[in-house]
């Protein structure tokens, strides 16, 4: 049995447990009973200092994941482990889960025609899930991935160069004639505001009072929303949140000082509706440098939470890399 396997399994076994200071003291004391010099380490052992390490894991918050969101997990793990394509590489694709009558879902990564990357050489991942275990495929699986961007096919290489220098990389390729060059902008710019001096009239003010008006029914609308979404569940937005926090920290294993750097953007979130079942989409921030260099684990985690059943149906995480940002 792989870690991550003993893990998954584990904590669901452990998902109700209830941790306290009197139970703690009693694992302790099994452990120093155990620590004698014995040829053979014994279960006792082994299951305590699983329980040990685990522990946090199969306590954070009491959370529940959808379905869905499992099968999401597997999928990504599949990826990496079969392809190497970690979180960071799969924010340039577009993610659908389809649940299947047969118990299994199938988890999809394109890369949309409309997005200015060389779709025809990424090509498509699928992933088939059922229970704990996924198989992936390529549609360019058996194609050649080595010669940098001559390659026939793009794997991990160049996923990294499109996403760590988008621009450079584009620039190559469209040197290469791999990628057209960008056709040129139709809309002409306001002399207004080439001139180089600018004069700012009542008819520009009145369409910026317009604009911000526009902005606050916007946001009104959203605020009443979630106010609505909030009298029909059983979460309020400020515990939800925290659960979204605790989510993200915990599948993304994130550390301390990560987490103290992680931040949610109220103003983001909004309101959905599925089955009428109020879904609350929430915003979490990650930069851990004052630059603009990346770091692992930057970018934006959405998180959505039904606020009726309080299960965490969904967590999308996006680098912001290649030009996403």
């Amino acid at each position: 049995m792989k870690n991550h396997e003993f893990q998954e399994l584990v904590d669901q076994n452990l998902s109700g447990l209830v941790w306290d200071e009197r139970k703690r003291q009693k694992v302790l004391h099994a452990i120093s009973e155990e620590e004698k010099p014995v040829k053979k380490i014994s279960t006792t052992f082994i299951l305590v200092a699983a329980i040990l390490c685990i522990s946090v894991t199969a306590l954070a918050a009491g959370l529940i994941f959808s379905p869905r969101y499992d099968a999401v997990r597997i999928a990504n793990q599949t990826m990496e482990e079969k392809y190497g394509i970690t979180a960071d590489l799969l924010s340039l694709f577009y993610r659908e889960v389809k649940e299947n009558g047969d118990g299994t879902s199938t988890v999809t990564f394109s890369i949309p025609d409309t997005a200015s990357f060389p779709t025809d050489r990424i090509g498509e991942y699928s992933v088939t899930v059922s229970g704990n275990k996924g198989t992936a495929s390529w549609s360019k699986d058996g194609m050649n991935t080595s010669g940098g961007l001559s390659a026939e096919a793009y794997g991990t290489e160049q996923l990294q160069l499109l996403s760590y220098d988008y621009a450079g990389t584009m620039g190559k390729l469209r040197d290469m004639g791999i990628m057209p060059s960008p056709t040129e902008n139709s809309v002409k710019p306001n002399p207004r505001l080439t001139s180089g001096d600018i004069e700012w009239t009542e008819e520009d003010q009145a369409e910026a009072d317009r604009a911000l008006a526009e902005a606050k029914a916007e946001d009104d609308e959203r605020l009443a929303k979630i106010a609505k979404a909030e009298s029909e569940g059983s979460l309020t937005m400020e515990r939800a949140s925290a659960m979204g926090k605790d989510a993200v920290i915990q599948e993304y294993r994130l550390t301390e000082e990560q987490t103290n750097k992680l931040n949610y953007e109220p103003d983001s979130t909004y309101i959905s509706y599925q089955n009428d079942q109020p879904l609350a989409h929430m915003l979490f921030w990650l930069w851990q440098n004052d630059g603009d260099t990346f770091t692992e684990k930057d970018g934006q985690y959405w998180v959505t939470i039904n606020l009726k059943t309080e299960v965490i149906e969904d967590i999308i995480y996006d680098a912001g890399l290649a030009g996403n940002g």
